[in-house]
């Protein structure tokens, strides 16, 4: 049996995890990235990857779901038709010879909050599913994103503003 591999999409300004995608190792992130965003039905603004997400095809699933991709391309990369926004990393790629530059520029580092989540989901669940049919290991993906999200929620702070009125009665000492 081949190995299975856990793709995750997660908000960038929450910890929670919005879709998931088991697939076998035989098939690449590119290929997994269409049915991820199939997934969600919210607005979705940016969308980073590593260079596996560096396809036309990938482009092109960004482009209709009307979002900017911050993916670096990969080394040696060409421009593709003029205008389109990948255009641009590839410009820096070959002025500074890398996407050091780029990715700064771009707040690529963002992407590192993917990886902590799936780092929580290997430190919580350990990295193995322990279910051998297929099918099975799809639902096991998915209880295990739902109990993540939960836990995750439970360990966060509710903030709610409060509104203080100070006043002084000109003695030094403040009273509310």
């Amino acid at each position: 049996m081949r190995l299975a591999t856990i793709t995750l999409a997660k908000t960038l300004f929450s910890v929670s995890l919005v879709a998931a995608e088991l697939s076998l190792s035989n098939v690449t992130d590119a290929e997994v990235l269409l049915n991820l965003l199939k997934q969600t039905r919210r607005k979705i603004i940016e969308i980073s990857g590593d260079g596996a997400y560096d396809t036309r095809s990938c482009h092109d699933a960004i482009r209709v779901k009307r979002a900017v991709p911050f993916i670096p391309p990969r080394e040696g990369a060409v421009f593709w038709q003029q205008g389109h926004p990948r255009n641009l990393a590839v410009g820096c790629q070959k002025l500074y010879g890398s996407n050091k530059k780029w990715k700064k520029r771009y707040g690529y580092h963002k992407r590192s909050l993917s990886e902590t989540a799936m780092y929580r989901v290997k430190q919580w669940f350990g990295g193995k599913l322990s279910l051998r049919n297929y099918n099975s290991q799809v639902g096991e993906t998915y209880a295990m994103i739902k109990v993540l999200n939960k836990l995750t929620g439970l360990g966060m702070p509710e903030t709610q503003y409060i509104n203080l009125r100070i006043e002084h009665d000109g003695s030094g000492l403040s009273s509310l």
